[in-house]
């Protein structure tokens, strides 16, 4: 399939840079955008209005995991360099970015201003001016990101005053888990009050993890390709513990809805199910993904999706046309150019696919 087939007219004053509360609104009064692939319609409404479209029985499936700053200064010679982690490798190792205009060498090892403790090694250039790398120890990386680290953007730039005082505002009510180097940002839509709302209709709530990295760079969510089976994802981190593994299974057994809230859990669900039939029983499980959902998918979990307002030519748009068809997705998002106001990423709108 043609990449130029996800272009359109989206432009950079319509991506907020701060979260709702920090805008002086309230979680649930995004706009939202409902497609019903049955019936090939499309609903433009209020985020809280999910309520209404959810049934008692559904299971909600939610990504526990909340966002850490990912840049530490290390120093090179005589001069400090910004290193931002982007995202971890199966293999132990991590995918950064060097700041610095000087020409670097694999091997090269870097020291930590802040926690003298902790190197960088160089291993290998990769693309997009990226490096792998080995933090050593590397146990000292996520604690010295929680207490040193800033945050560098480039998808959507956050004010640091912002992230440093309220945080809170940055991760889903439900976040328990530190690990994320983006925000798994569909979660942010929803309040305690909401979620509350939901459980008393009689919708149950699962929770399961996937540590946001790498898949989120702009250079690796953008499709530069011409076609859109041709790009390549980068690997996660996830995990499934026995009892979200256990309702999932209720669930396919007793025929209840699955809905995945964010793109993060649609990757996960359907990682765990990929070798396996349809609707058929799953493990619980910690590993890697790097499942890349393009049309011609065969989805075997989950049967509804939220997810946030995405960018043209992006990985994320193709997941959502693959799961709600190319056809209905392009014809949302023109209705959403057209009427104007809408807003994308991470702190935007969204959309109900049921």
């Amino acid at each position: 399939m043609r990449t130029d087939e996800f272009e359109f007219d989206q432009g950079a004053e319509d991506m907020p840079t701060d979260p709702v509360e920090l805008r002086g609104r309230r979680r649930g009064s995004e706009r939202m955008v409902i497609l019903e692939r049955a019936g090939g319609t499309i609903e433009h409404t209020e985020f809280s209005a999910i309520l209404d479209h959810l049934r008692p029985g559904d299971l909600l499936v939610l990504n526990d995991s909340y966002m850490l700053s990912n840049t530490l200064a290390f120093r090179y010679d005589d001069e400090a360099v910004d290193v931002i982690v982007y995202g971890h490798e199966s293999d132990g190792a991590n995918i950064v970015k060097v700041d610095t205009e000087q020409t670097l060498s694999p091997g090269l090892t870097l020291t930590s201003i802040d926690d003298a403790e902790l190197t960088c090694r160089l291993i290998a250039p990769q693309p997009d001016r990226l490096w792998k790398v080995a933090f050593e120890p590397a146990e000292r990386l996520m604690p010295a990101l929680d207490r040193y680290g800033r945050r560098v953007d480039e998808t959507v730039p956050l004010d640091p005053a912002n992230w440093r005082t309220a945080p809170e505002a940055y991760r889903s009510v439900y976040a328990k888990k530190p690990g994320s180097l983006e925000i798994p940002s569909a979660g942010l839509h929803f309040s305690r009050e909401l979620l509350d709302r939901i459980s008393e209709k009689g919708v149950e709530l699962a929770f399961i993890t996937l540590h946001v990295g790498a898949t989120e760079i702009l250079a690796v969510r953008h499709i530069s390709a011409d076609q859109v089976e041709d790009h390549k994802v980068r690997s996660e981190f996830f995990e499934v513990g026995e009892k979200a593994a256990a309702q999932i299974n209720r669930a396919l057994a007793e025929g209840r809805r699955i809905i995945a809230v964010g793109t993060t859990v649609m990757r996960t669900l359907e990682s765990l199910a990929f070798h396996g039939e349809p609707k058929a029983a799953v493990q619980a499980q910690r590993g890697w993904t790097d499942l890349y959902i393009h049309p011609g998918f065969r989805f075997k979990i989950v049967d509804s999706l939220v997810t946030n307002l995405h960018r043209p030519r992006s990985s994320h748009i193709v997941l959502t046309a693959a799961f709600a068809g190319k056809d209905l997705v392009m014809q949302s998002y023109a209705e959403i150019i057209e009427k104007g106001g809408y807003e994308f990423d991470m702190f935007g709108d969204c959309m109900l696919i049921l």
